[in-house]
């Protein structure tokens, strides 16, 4: 029996929907949030026609990246996924967003350094290598990173731009602002398919952003009380 799969990737300021039956893909939708978080609303109402065009009106199971990446999209995001697996019984898979860049198919023969721009002149990023992650998730300094990636590497993401603003001296680094390249809910579901298909699903109350660092509520908390 083909599963109708709902992938939700918001993780970055372009928020993308997509209905699968198992890895086709048969349905996408793609907005840019703004900051005053113009274009909520819409994907909301995207997800419930997606939702109204599945027979049994469910899905079979959601998958959702989870981070690092801007701090209110990701809330949207996982509000969406856990909205929807309440309401209907839903079985949820996370995946997070460094993996789902670094672990695509079409980059899998190659060392892959997948970058999200963390803001504050930080990245978030991650090595990977033959489609396995090599190292930790990392936050950090486009500079410093630089410094880890080594002879030859090729560097994708929406943090790109700021690695290559850096102008690095090593011919064998590329930076690949190729769209496809960049999180989708496409490449979410991908990433997440072997799990579903295992039925090895996350306990959605349990589910937060993954942020590495702290918001600027967090920060702004831990200085105020560090002056009492």
């Amino acid at each position: 029996m083909k599963l109708k799969i709902l992938g939700i990737e918001t993780s970055s300021a372009v928020f993308s929907l997509c209905l699968n039956e198992d890895d086709r893909t048969l349905r996408e939708f793609s907005k840019r949030r703004q900051v005053d978080g113009h274009g909520d609303a819409e994907i909301f109402k995207e997800a419930k026609m997606m939702l109204q065009s599945v027979n049994g009106g469910s899905f079979g199971a959601i998958a959702v990246s989870i981070g690092p990446g801007m701090f209110t999209s990701l809330r949207v995001g996982l509000s969406l996924a856990k909205g929807i697996a309440l309401v209907n019984e839903t079985p949820v898979v996370a995946v997070n967003t460094l993996d789902v860049i670094g672990i695509q198919p079409s980059l899998r023969d190659l060392r892959i350094v997948a970058v999200v721009n963390a803001y504050r002149g930080e990245v978030y990023a991650a090595f990977y290598d033959s489609g396995r992650r090599v190292g930790d998730y990392l936050l950090t300094t486009p500079g410093e990173l630089l410094k880890m990636v080594g002879e030859r590497a090729v560097v994708a993401g929406p943090g790109v731009n700021i690695l290559a603003a850096v102008k690095p001296t090593n011919p064998g680094i590329e930076f690949s602002h190729d769209s496809k390249y960049l999180p989708s809910a496409a490449s979410v579901v991908t990433l997440a398919l072997p799990r579903i298909t295992k039925r090895d699903f996350d306990e959605i109350q349990f589910l937060e952003p993954y942020y590495i660092k702290k918001t600027d509520a967090e920060r702004n908390y831990t200085k105020g009380n560090a002056l009492r």
